[in-house]
């Protein structure tokens, strides 16, 4: 029998980032970090549709990213979803300046900037989502079943011995 241990935090707490850092969050939810994942792809959809139809109509596009590519478009879903999740997760910053060398507010659009950066985003989102990644690799890569339990039905199938396969491709939702 497989067991879940939940261990996560139910109080805001402080994480380190990169250069001296630190930001306050509240405790991530599955519903915070679904919806993030589910606006940054559907935002950066939205993106890639109006940037073809700027490319259409004969719009200087130079400079943009080719948002026909699909790991542009990932990597913009990507950084729309690090954005989406700072701004429900940060309630306060330590660290962060704005132009005059004064501490910045923790502002939307200030947390948006933060998460631009690479290492801020990618450090961000790999400490705010260990731990609710660690449930989810505890309860063997399964989700709840809708009716909100894990316990929804016996396993049927089989242990499968690990092969050599051809990488396989997901496409986001």
């Amino acid at each position: 029998m497989i067991m879940i241990r939940l261990t996560i935090p139910k109080e805001p707490y402080w994480i380190d980032l990169p250069h001296d850092v630190r930001v306050f969050v509240r405790p991530l939810t599955t519903a915070v970090y679904e919806a993030a994942r589910a606006r940054g792809w559907r935002m950066a959809r939205a993106i890639a549709a109006e940037h073809a139809d700027l490319k259409a109509a004969g719009a200087d596009i130079t400079g943009l990213p080719d948002l026909s590519d699909e790991d542009a478009l990932a990597g913009l879903s990507q950084m729309l979803f690090a954005q989406g999740l700072a701004r429900s997760a940060i309630t306060k910053w330590e660290g962060v300046l704005d132009a005059d060398d004064q501490p910045a507010e923790s502002t939307d659009s200030a947390i948006a900037e933060l998460m631009q950066l690479p290492r801020m985003a990618e450090s961000f989102v790999v400490q705010y989502t260990e731990t609710h990644e660690a449930v989810i690799a505890e309860g063997n890569v399964s989700r709840p079943a809708p009716n909100g339990t894990s316990a929804a039905g016996l396993t049927t199938a089989g242990a499968v011995a690990e092969t050599a396969t051809a990488p396989m491709t997901a496409t986001p939702p």
